[in-house]
């Protein structure tokens, strides 16, 4: 562990789900399916109620290796965040919403935390899927729309088409709640969990989403490798800087557990 992460490690800080604390496992809100031994959601949980009240130290990592983002004071987590980024129904759901301090202010941080599963489906993939539903209720198409418009995209661009619509949702959302909150930081974490029930063609997939979507709709290029993260992004529209990271934490298999996993 370098200084910077010993630093951001020694942060104290909560989990709560509005004014109710977190202190075990058994107290993190669930998403049906997902709650299972292997799956992001209850590895993320897992890794939290672990660590606390120090930051997760993988994500500590990251934050330490943000250029501009200094050693953290204290820091306060919520699971299963919504977050509005228009005034569409159903806002976008983060995984864990970590708004952190330090010498110069807030900062704000939305982390995606994926096993194997995918990044939700591509925007063709969501506009087509919206469109056969004929909802007149529906507003995906229009929110599509207004996240192109936000990156400065075309979906007559090549590659926008297939970029996985939970990206360009968390960091819209992860923008948004920064200038909700004054910040001018705000960071996107890929929080990568290696289990016993992955597959490496699927971990693949998600990286190459990944990088797909720094490279077409931040104009970043490259691979984003587990513990590294970019330069500070200006977005066309102005502040708050963005940075994004990937984190990955390796979880080794129960000496008495079998591992399934279903499809994905």
């Amino acid at each position: 562990m370098t200084a910077a992460e010993r630093r951001h490690s020694h942060a104290v800080g909560t989990v709560h789900k509005g004014d109710r604390p977190l202190t075990t496992i058994d107290q993190w809100p669930r998403r049906d399916i997902h709650w299972k031994d292997g799956y992001s959601a209850k590895e993320n949980a897992r890794a939290w109620i672990d660590a606390a009240p120090s930051l997760q130290p993988d994500i500590a990592q990251i934050l330490a290796a943000c250029r501009g983002i200094g050693p953290l004071r204290q820091w306060r987590a919520e699971p299963e965040a919504r977050v509005a980024i228009d005034t569409y129904p159903g806002p976008p759901n983060i995984d864990l919403l970590l708004v952190a301090e330090d010498d110069y202010g807030p900062v704000v941080i939305a982390i995606e935390a994926k096993a194997d599963e995918t990044f939700g489906q591509t925007l063709d993939q969501r506009a087509r899927a919206a469109a056969r539903a004929s909802k007149p209720s529906s507003k995906v198409v229009d929110r599509i729309g207004d996240l192109l418009d936000r990156f400065g995209l075309d979906i007559k661009q090549p590659h926008v088409p297939q970029l996985r619509y939970q990206l360009l949702t968390a960091t819209a959302a992860v923008l948004t709640e920064a200038a909700h909150r004054s910040s001018e930081r705000a960071v996107l974490i890929v929080h990568e969990f290696v289990t016993p029930s992955t597959h490496p063609e699927r971990r693949k997939r998600n990286a190459a989403a990944l990088d797909l979507f720094l490279a077409t709709a931040l104009d970043r290029q490259g691979h984003l490798s587990p513990g590294d993260v970019t330069d500070p992004i200006l977005l066309m529209k102005g502040p708050p800087t963005l940075y994004v990271g990937k984190a990955r934490t390796v979880v080794p298999a129960a000496p008495t557990e079998t591992w399934h996993r279903e499809g994905g």
